[in-house]
């Protein structure tokens, strides 16, 4: 039955009020609900937004925050008023770290926003920071050891372990200029393929002989290599008698033409530099003119703090000079300074310490009262001075404090350079003084940016083959890095038995954790056994060394057969067993050499009487090893044209010589005249040491870049195996000894 339209109306009536009370009910709900929620509470950690906590800051401590609203923009500030102090700075402390902001104090009662510094460090916390550091040694011993460890760390840390294959290509030069009593030249050197550092090369107008070699990197200044100071500085110290290349950082000056100005806040840019000054270095010290000898370094600034890493790095540096960077409390301010993780090394290490890896070398440190050197004749110098003293070379390191000059390379920081450079390169300080004896550096041409170009005025000279954009980069840099572990020319190798390690899986990691290439098994005693102690041809023995080798990128590259060193390969009975023992481990472990030590009792040279046998069972061995596809390296004690005339009585391509530099030596026979006689051909491998003595680093009779140079000549390629050359004070401490070797050859070799 239908209702009446009197019922329908006012049941809708009633619906509609129950609607509208309803809604009443839900915004009001709502309200409460956030209000509730707007409501600052334990329950939502108390959080404001930034902008407004710095706003009510300012307005409680009556002070000025200046600030982008870019840098606040949706950040929040979690127990926001539970972290107000009585003092403002202590408020904005706790307020703006767990952001990673900070403020700078520009005057009274006014701060500046800023993101958090990490290389920038309060000045007490930077000095308590360096005697941290230098409490862990306090003898010249245990500093040698610190630096053992931290070199190759360092280079680790930048990725310079393994250098990439340097292109070998000729600079490209441009526009050379005679000025009045110096030239110059442009010049780009190609440290990867297809990417080049640029620079100008300053030389003498007029020079006799060898001349010193000055390498002067750039700062973030403006301008760059192309301003006048750069300029007035590189100039004065041709016309005293050095050849001088300033040159770009990566993605500054001439760079910008492959790569984006942002690309120089990466931290890779730190790699490339310190590459660029080795490529740079590489090319000038291989001129006929240039005096290896004497090779200083100068830079300011950002090139001041690179100066320090390439001094510590490359021991071709004779003499450093940072100007306006060195700091215990300032670690660099760019990632081309900081942005590898260089200070991890050592438990962390600064830049002071880093400074003092140079010792005893002669260092000028220039420092002013404008930036974060302010003070260091206060401190840091101390600690210097300090470990100058422990070689006795305390006038070796110079300090010139400006504390009225600003952060700048102006002509009291230039003074100090050509003073400290005309003392320890032997320059002539004379040819920048006036009559009165006044230094003047500023009487020449100053020519503007163009004529420093390289590749043209709009870089239209820029090769087609350049490298542009930094992912590229960045993949050329890893894939040549690749490419030169594969392909490495020369490999540095450790021996177990000096590891104190004889056939055992320590030596593996051992050699892994030294940073060397490989490790040389021995192949176990032998005494009145018919074969050696062998543990190798056990199965599960031999894999388990093959399987650590291989997880830590160990190469095994010889075995050897030591039990010849006190027994008589010549004289004993039976041989033929054990050097057939060692060929069949060696087909199991896949190793291609052997070393067979001729030992005491069959010296040739004091017994020449036990010649014929030697030979004899030689021609033997070295049938087998042919036979087995593998060589056989012999050390004697004779002279290379008679280690030349024996492999011809041998008559066998398998048994080659196993040269030990010690041996020549020893005999006061010339080292780069015995490698020129054998040859490549007639080496297997290289015992790369001396007796135990010194490091090989500091060993007088071996110039070991002599030593690359002559092998790069022969043409040779492969091991060079450290056995000795252990400092006579802690022979015994292997890490300390072979580490210091390892990370020696490689720095030479590779």
């Amino acid at each position: 039955m239908t209702q009446p339209a009197y019922f329908r109306t006012t049941k809708a009536l009633r619906h509609k009020a129950t609607l509208r009370k309803s809604f009443v009910l839900l915004c009001a709900f709502l309200s409460l609900w956030f209000t509730a929620a707007s409501q600052v509470n334990s329950d939502n950690q108390y959080t404001k937004p930034l902008k407004e906590v710095l706003n009510d800051i300012q307005k409680k401590y009556g002070v000025v925050i200046k600030f982008a609203d870019t840098m606040v923009a949706n950040k929040k500030v979690t127990y926001a008023e539970w972290k107000y102090r009585p003092d403002v700075e202590v408020t904005l402390d706790n307020v703006l770290k767990p952001l990673e902001l900070k403020v700078k104090k520009e005057k009274d009662k006014q701060y500046k926003l800023s993101t958090f510094e990490y290389y920038r460090w309060p000045v007490d916390e930077g000095w308590a920071e360096l005697d941290r550091i230098a409490a862990q040694y306090k003898t010249v011993e245990e500093w040698e050891k610190r630096k053992a460890a931290l070199v190759p760390c360092l280079r680790e840390a930048l990725q310079l372990t393994t250098l990439p294959a340097s292109p070998g290509t000729a600079p490209i030069k441009t526009n050379l200029r005679k000025m009045n009593g110096y030239t110059i030249e442009n010049m780009a050197i190609e440290i990867l393929p297809g990417v080049w550092v640029n620079g100008s090369l300053y030389k003498p107008a007029v020079f006799k002989g060898k001349i010193p070699v000055v390498l002067h990197p750039q700062g973030h200044w403006d301008k760059h290599r192309y301003r006048a100071d750069c300029q007035y500085t590189s100039a004065a110290i041709a016309k005293m008698g050095a050849m001088l290349f300033n040159y770009d950082m990566f993605a500054w000056g001439e760079s910008l033409l492959q790569f984006k100005g942002e690309d120089h806040r990466r931290s890779l840019s730190m790699t490339l530099q310190t590459l660029a000054s080795i490529r740079i270095l590489d090319y000038l010290l291989a001129q006929k003119d240039a005096d290896t000898s004497r090779v200083a370094i100068v830079g300011g600034s950002g090139g001041g703090t690179h100066t320090i890493f390439v001094t510590a790095l490359d021991k071709r540096i004779k003499v450093s000079a940072p100007v306006v960077s060195l700091s215990s409390y300032f670690y660099g301010g760019c990632p081309c300074e900081s942005g590898e993780d260089v200070h991890a090394c050592g438990g962390r290490t600064d830049n002071v310490e880093i400074a003092a890896l140079a010792a005893p070398q002669p260092q000028l440190v220039v420092s002013d009262g404008g930036d974060w050197t302010d003070h260091m004749p206060e401190h840091d110098l101390l600690y210097l001075q300090k470990m100058y003293s422990w070689y006795n070379k305390s006038d070796n390191l110079a300090n010139v404090h400006l504390p009225n000059d600003k952060h700048d390379f102006g002509f009291n920081k230039r003074k100090a350079v050509y003073e400290f450079f005309a003392k320890h390169l032997n320059l002539n300080l004379k040819a920048i003084q006036a009559s009165d004896g006044s230094i003047v550096d500023t009487t020449i041409t100053v020519e503007p940016e163009k004529a420093f170009y390289v590749f043209g005025d709009n870089g239209e000279n820029l090769p087609a083959r350049a490298v542009k954009g930094f992912e590229n980069v960045e993949k050329l840099f890893a894939d040549e890095v690749k490419k030169a572990k594969e392909n490495q020319r020369y490999k540095i190798g450790l021996i177990d038995l000096m590891l104190l390690k004889r056939q055992k899986l320590g030596a593996i990691t051992l050699t892994a954790q030294l940073k060397a290439d490989g490790v040389e098994v021995d192949m176990g005693g032998l005494g009145t056994r018919p074969t050696f102690d062998n543990q190798l041809l056990t199965d599960s023995v031999r894999e388990q060394f093959l399987k650590t080798a291989k997880e830590n990128n160990v190469e095994i590259f010889l075995l050897a057969m030591t039990g010849y060193y006190a027994q008589s390969f010549c004289g004993r009975e039976e041989y033929k067993r054990s050097i057939e023992d060692c060929i069949t481990t060696m087909k199991l472990m896949h190793v291609k050499t052997a070393f067979l030590p001729l030992g005491v009792q069959c010296d040739l040279k004091k017994n020449p009487a036990v010649r014929d046998s030697v030979i004899a069972r030689l021609k033997v061995a070295g049938k087998m090893a042919q036979d087995a596809g593998v060589v056989i390296g012999i050390e004697t004690a004779l002279s290379a044209k008679e280690e030349v005339q024996l492999l011809k009585q041998i008559n066998s391509p398998a048994i080659k010589i196993y040269f030990n530099f010690s041996n020549p030596l020893k005999e006061g026979r010339d080292l780069i005249s015995e490698l020129k006689t054998l040859g490549k051909d007639r080496i297997c491998m290289i015992h790369a040491t001396n007796k135990d003595s010194v490091w090989l680093e500091n060993d007088p009779q071996i110039d070991m870049y002599k030593v690359k140079k002559c092998l790069d000549e022969m043409g040779y390629t492969g091991w060079l195996v450290i056995e000795r050359s252990r400092d006579a004070k802690k022979p015994s401490d292997t890490k300390y000894n072979y580490g210091a070797n390892t990370a020696y050859l490689k720095k030479v070799f590779q």
